[in-house]
């Protein structure tokens, strides 16, 4: 017995008539006549006094019919209330993003998701990217930003900025004239980063390690303001994306290209090997379409 043996047996026993129940379901009178004979026989009893004239139910069948309609009926709200759900957007997605997000385009991006679909809520996390990524893969966070493209063949990406990295240091610092400056310059230098779980800290750290020496780090932190303070005091310097130090207000810091930049390349990323929300599908199509127009 299912549920399309309940409801056809419903409908003949509201119209009193085979034929009736079978055009409003559109399917044939002997598919309906078989599956009453179906639940007849998986019952035991006879659900329908049958004549020339007319169909009525029979003592077991009023029973039954008393049940049956309840049940019919509570399925097809489900399954009413489901297909809603699923054509109204709302529900949740927790996002992933570390402290050097592009902010302002990154934000424009979730106020037009916003104002797009105003019954999903949005829950923001500030991790570095290694732990962005931790989230991704056990599922504490449904999609998130870094600030490298992963290796891990796992993730699906949308890259959205690619931005040089700039060396920040102090005015009066003798590389502050320079117009730009190699890694192998900086060989004597005392360098603040960015906390270990960010991506960024292994570029930096690998590309000294390329020009032949290890970086002497005095400080590391996720706090920028910090970051540009200690700089702004000649205790060391910083590496840091170019948008981010034209914003730079200190009159005591100035930045500097690299002569061989690494780029902030920052990319959207959910793991596609993991099952998405409707919620979530929604703000990953949204947010690729919104990228893409922004490009052109």
């Amino acid at each position: 017995m299912d549920i399309k043996h309940l409801k056809y047996f419903v409908e003949v026993a509201r119209h009193k008539s085979f034929s009736k129940a079978a055009g409003l379901n559109f399917v044939s009178q002997s598919t309906i006549s078989k599956m009453i004979k179906d639940l007849e026989n998986e019952l035991g009893v006879g659900l329908f006094n049958r004549t020339s004239k007319y169909v009525e139910l029979t003592d077991e069948g009023e029973i039954l019919f008393l049940q049956a309609e309840k049940m019919v009926e509570l399925f097809e709200n489900i399954t009413n209330e489901f297909q809603s759900s699923l054509n109204f957007e709302q529900g949740k997605i927790s996002i992933g993003l570390p402290p050097i997000t592009a902010a302002t385009e990154f934000a424009q991006l979730l106020g037009q998701f916003r104002r797009a679909f105003p019954r999903i809520d949005i829950t923001l996390f500030e991790y570095g990217s290694k732990k962005v990524e931790v989230g991704i893969q056990d599922g504490s966070l449904d999609v998130g930003v870094v600030c490298s493209p992963p290796r891990n063949e796992c993730y699906s990406t949308i890259p959205f900025s690619k931005d040089p990295l700039q060396i920040i240091m102090h005015r009066d610092h003798p590389l502050s004239r320079e117009t730009a400056v190699s890694f192998a310059a900086l060989v004597q230098e005392s360098f603040v980063l960015y906390r270990h779980d960010f991506s960024l800290y292994d570029e930096i750290i690998n590309r000294c390690k390329l020009a032949g020496f290890a970086p002497h780090i005095i400080f590391e932190t996720s706090q920028r303001e910090l970051m540009t303070q200690i700089v702004a005091a000649n205790l060391g310097l910083a590496l840091l994306p170019s948008r981010i130090c034209s914003q730079l207000h200190e009159p005591g810091i100035v930045a500097i290209d690299l002569e061989d930049p690494i780029y902030l390349q920052m990319s959207i990323i959910w793991n596609k090997r993991r099952y998405l929300s409707h919620a979530t599908r929604l703000w990953v199509n949204f947010a690729q379409e919104y990228i893409l127009l922004s490009e052109q």
